[in-house]
C-alpha cells in the first residue's frame, strides 16, 4: 500500500465497523497460532481484528502494519482489554524484526495490496527470511472469479448489508470498481452508509483502495521465486480442497 492509498484508506476508527461481519477467519488463525511451538508474526495486522483474539488465546505474537493510524488504534483497543501487544509500523516488502518465527500470517487479503510482481516477491522473501527452519507462512487471498472480473466498470453496486455491531441498525456497503485486466489490479471506491432508527442515512464513510488478484499457478510461481519449495492451498478455512472460483484461497508455505 502506497502513501496515497494509506491516506484514502478506511479510517482506523471505522475499520472495525466495516468488517464487523467478518469473523469466520478468526478461529482459523487463532488455532494455527496456538498449534505452533514458537513465536508468531502477523503482517498487516490492522486494528487487531485477528491479532488481539490471538493474543488473548495465549499465543506469543508480534504484529506490524504499514498504516500508523491502524497501529495506534490497535494499541488503544488493547489497552481497554488490559493487553500490551508488541506491534510496530513496517512495510511487508522490507521489514526487519529482532527474532525469527515459527509462524507468519497475512490474514484477510492484505497480501493483495501489493500491486506488482516485484513487490509480491520482495514481501514473500522477507517473510521467508523471518521464518525459523520448518516454519510456515499462512495467508489468504480471493480467487479471481470470472463473473466478478467481467462486471461493468464504474457501476455502483450494493456489496453487503449488515447490522451495526453496537446499535443493531442497518449498514449498507456500496462499491464502484475499475478493473485493469492487463495488470490484474482492481481499484475500488467504497461508500458505507449507516442508517438511523427511522431508516434514514445518518452517517456516510468513503474510502478507496486497490487490490491485485493472483491465479493459483501464478501464486505457486511466486512462492518458488521467493525461495519456498513446499506449499499447499485450501479452498476455505475448513480445510476443503480448492475446487470452485468462489472459494477463498488459503495458502501455507513452509521454509525447509
Amino acid at each position: 500500500m502506497e502513501p496515497d492509498e494509506i491516506e484514502h484508506y478506511v479510517q482506523p476508527e471505522a475499520y472495525d465497523l466495516y468488517y464487523s461481519w467478518l469473523t469466520d477467519d478468526i478461529p482459523f488463525y487463532v488455532a494455527r497460532a496456538k498449534e505452533v511451538r514458537g513465536a508468531v508474526l502477523e503482517a498487516g495486522c490492522g486494528t487487531g481484528r485477528v491479532l488481539l483474539p490471538t493474543l488473548q488465546a495465549g499465543a506469543d505474537i508480534d504484529g506490524f502494519d504499514i498504516h500508523p493510524g491502524m497501529i495506534e488504534f490497535l494499541k488503544q483497543k488493547a489497552s481497554g482489554l488490559g493487553l500490551t501487544p508488541r506491534v510496530s509500523v513496517a512495510d511487508m516488502r522490507d521489514f526487519t524484526m529482532p527474532r525469527r518465527y515459527a509462524l507468519i500470517t497475512i490474514p484477510f487479503r492484505a497480501f493483495q495490496h501489493l500491486l506488482t510482481t516485484a513487490d509480491q516477491i520482495a514481501a514473500l522473501r522477507c517473510m521467508r527470511e523471518h521464518l525459523e527452519g520448518g516454519g510456515a507462512l499462512v495467508f489468504n487471498v480471493f480467487f479471481p472469479s470470472f463473473d466478478k472480473l467481467i462486471r461493468p466498470d464504474g457501476e455502483q453496486m450494493l456489496e453487503r448489508e449488515f447490522a451495526h455491531p453496537d446499535s443493531g441498525l442497518p449498514v449498507a456497503m456500496y462499491v464502484t470498481r475499475q478493473t485493469d485486466r492487463v495488470n490484474q489490479v482492481m481499484s475500488v471506491e467504497r461508500e458505507v452508509v449507516e442508517s438511523d432508527a427511522r431508516g434514514y442515512a445518518s452517517r456516510t464513510h468513503r474510502d478507496r483502495f486497490s487490490l491485485r488478484w493472483t491465479w493459483k499457478p501464478e501464486m505457486e510461481l511466486l512462492l518458488g521465486a521467493a525461495g519456498f519449495s513446499r506449499w499447499s492451498v485450501m479452498g476455505g478455512y475448513d480445510g476443503r480442497p480448492l475446487e470452485r472460483d468462489t472459494d477463498e484461497m488459503v495458502w501455507t508455505a513452509w521454509k525447509d
